[in-house]
């Protein structure tokens, strides 16, 4: 498996730099025969980059997107139509990649009158499902994968009957997770894929308004359109549909002769055209009978359902399913499932003391919030909140003693011994995230605010006149990242995990600096995918984690504004305001906020040490301790330089980021990564990485054994 992911990871890359080239060509090449010269050999790039893949679901998903979708996409915007369309000036570089390489149509704006209001809502509408609609969908599917295994004990018809439900949806999950994954990376409402074409009322209505809508589409303005144009003034305006319908579904049997081919590999057998012919024939005397009758007489909705689904399944049977079982389609993708099923039943009995102690944890954990969340609803704050939440603070220290991996400890212990703690002792005071202020929230966004690394985002307060200057640690520059920068981050990660192989062809010092890239990228996207499931079940706004902490100017830009938001709004709450109000009355209000770093990153430090204690299980050699004091005491040398300077003159933007950027490297590599160097955390998490990469190897070698061996009988 792991020479099969590398093919995707090269298919797929190269797909993305073809992508990124046509949307080049068509900012500098009018559209017309001249960018048509240009995008041709990407689509013949397309029709070749498939073959590089063997397993089936790789293979044939990456066909369908690019092969097929993406090719004609890029056909019709060498002319300028299509979802590509050079029209439409404002698409970016992230839109037009996704749109031509998935499955997905964006839905545009139509226009002000209220008949097209009307009509563009009701084509919304129509595929719009439910979750549960998918879920049920997905709870059949794996029922299906199941069945298939007793094949030998049920009547032929009735297998191919659930191979037709199989077929239908495991495309429809698909379709739905690549429109889904696009929607979150674009932030846009996508057109649907399926509207349930079991309820058809007739072939028009199967093939043209429920049958895989995104393929319609792209066959309409690539084929329909011209071949009725160029049919008008052969046959006549009256006429030129006939022609028009045939070539679409003779276009759509070659192509569906195509894909095939990527399955199996073997030659043609022209049934599907025939399939396809035959539907494209009888659509056409639909349409006929129809005129004739002029609507005077129909059949009822039921007994037309019936006959149209009757006979897509009759002729699916007939011409359609052969060439699956020639090919071996249901069997190769069983076997591919049955592999998956095969690595968890071996690999359940190494992680199921882990996994039942960390879902112990975490039940536990929830507890604990509901009962501090009946303790909000009935003691008022105070020290007589704060006596009913010390056993759960304490409790939260010693649940992350129970795991033992990197990911599933490391990330416990931050969680809850850490921001989930300091979050209850300002609950306690009727402060912070989890303040009474916010009594109407519900439970579950009680507890997903104070077992996650999520802040909600509130309307900010009004600024008083009396405001004292902004200290270092305020998350005030929050900017929202687009998702390419998380695409990249991902990568970068994958990339740092396949380095690691290679260490000891190394430098230590770059191994140093390699690690620091990869703690701040995993934490980044780590907590990022954390947000975005919260946002998802609680449908609020969340405040960013990072800010690009590689573009700092300053230490006080990097820690108050740059570096782990959530830490940083946590501990001014905690210590440094506490702080810096007691040291008001002993050096005065203009050099307060001093002490108050100092204590801030004193304490930083200490959960620092407890967090590698967590992780490592060995004492503490405070070597953390003194990074962290040697930070804040360089911030607050920093403060006092700019109140003695007064503005009057600082360093280029250039010239200090990258005194700050240095200064954070060279002391991470002095005093903060050699401790978990010579306790192989490295080690551990990247073998942690190494046992999934394992699974797909081993995986692997099993699939394509089991699918020669199949192949030869």
């Amino acid at each position: 498996m792991e020479n099969e992911i590398c093919s995707l990871i090269k298919v797929w890359f190269s797909v993305f730099a073809s992508a990124c080239y046509c949307y080049a060509i068509g900012k500098v090449v009018p559209k017309g025969t001249a960018r048509l010269v240009f995008v041709l050999p990407i689509v013949c790039l397309f029709l070749y980059l498939p073959l590089h893949l063997s397993v089936l679901h790789f293979r044939g998903t990456t066909a369908f997107f690019i092969a097929w979708l993406a090719n004609f996409k890029l056909l019709l915007f060498a002319f300028g139509k299509g979802p590509l369309s050079s029209d439409n000036r404002s698409i970016s570089l992230p839109h037009f990649v996704a749109v031509a390489c998935l499955p997905i149509k964006i839905q545009h704006k139509v226009d002000s009158s209220p008949s097209s209001h009307i009509h563009h809502a009701q084509k919304l509408q129509n595929g719009k499902k439910s979750s549960p609609n998918y879920g049920v969908k997905t709870l059949l599917l794996a029922i299906l994968v199941i069945v298939h295994y007793y094949s030998d004990y049920i009547h032929p018809k009735v297998v191919s009957l659930l191979n037709v439900m199989y077929l239908y949806i495991q495309l429809e999950i698909i379709l739905a997770i690549a429109a889904a994954v696009a929607k979150v990376l674009l932030g846009l409402e996508l057109e649907p894929q399926f509207d349930e074409p079991y309820l058809s009322t007739s072939l028009q209505d199967f093939w043209g308004r429920r049958w895989n809508l995104m393929v319609s589409s792209i066959l309409r303005l690539a084929v329909y359109e011209p071949a009725r144009n160029i049919a008008s003034g052969l046959v006549g305006r009256k006429w030129a549909r006939v022609p028009a319908v045939m070539g679409t579904f003779f276009v759509s049997g070659i192509m569906h002769e195509l894909m095939f081919f990527y399955l199996g590999l073997d030659k043609p057998t022209m049934e599907l055209i025939f399939f396809f012919l035959l539907h494209g024939l009888c659509l056409l005397v639909e349409s006929f009978l129809k005129k004739c009758f002029g609507g005077r007489w129909k059949l009822p909705t039921v007994i037309s359902g019936l006959l149209t689904t009757g006979f897509v399944l009759l002729t699916g049977y007939w011409l359609f399913l052969p060439l699956m079982y020639s090919c071996r389609v249901f069997e190769r993708a069983s076997a591919e499932y049955a592999q998956l099923v095969t690595f968890i039943e071996n690999r359940r009995k190494d992680m199921e003391d882990e996994l039942g102690k960390f879902l112990k944890v975490w039940l536990s954990v929830f507890f604990c919030l509901c009962c501090c969340y009946a303790i909000g609803k009935t003691i008022p704050k105070g020290k007589t909140r704060l006596l009913f939440l010390i056993p759960f603070v304490c409790l939260f220290f010693y649940l992350p003693l129970n795991l033992s991996t990197i990911f599933l400890g490391g990330n416990t212990a931050f969680y809850i011994a850490w921001l989930g703690n300091f979050k209850l002792l300002l609950y306690a005071f009727g402060e912070g995230p989890l303040s009474s202020q916010y009594s109407s929230r519900s439970l579950l966004t009680f507890v997903c605010v104070a077992c996650l690394p999520i802040k909600i985002q509130e309307n900010p307060p009004p600024k008083s006149q009396n405001q004292e200057n902004q200290p270092p640690i305020i998350p005030t520059d929050q900017t929202r990242k687009s998702p390419l920068n998380y695409a990249i981050k991902g990568l970068l990660l994958a990339f740092l995990v396949v380095v690691h192989d290679y260490n000891e062809y190394i430098h230590p010092k770059v191994i140093m600096c390699l690690l620091g890239l990869h703690l701040y990228i995993f934490l980044d996207v780590a907590l990022a995918l954390v947000a975005v499931l919260a946002r998802t079940i609680l449908g609020l706004e969340l405040e960013p984690q990072f800010n690009e902490p590689h573009l700092s100017t300053s230490l006080q830009d990097f820690w108050g504004k740059r570096w782990n938001l959530m830490v940083s709004s946590i501990l001014r709450q905690t210590v440094y305001e506490p702080t810096r109000n007691i040291s008001k009355r002993f050096v005065g209000r203009r050099w307060s906020p001093i002490p108050a770093v100092l204590a801030t990153f004193f304490l930083s430090a200490i959960m620092h040490e407890v967090m590698f204690y967590y992780l490592l299980r060995v004492k503490p050699t405070w070597e953390v301790t003194w990074f962290f004091l040697l930070h804040g005491f360089c911030v607050t040398l920093e403060i006092a330089i700019k109140k003695a300077l007064k503005g009057r003159w600082q360093l280029p933007r250039l010239i200090s980021g990258l005194f700050t950027i240095g200064f954070v490297m060279v002391t991470s590599c002095w005093l903060f990564f050699p401790k978990p160097l010579k306790c192989r955390a490295d080690a551990r998490a990247f073998e942690e990485y190494a046992a999934l990469r394992a699974f797909g190897s081993d995986s692997s070698h099993a699939l394509f054994g089991r699918l020669s061996i199949t192949r030869s009988h």
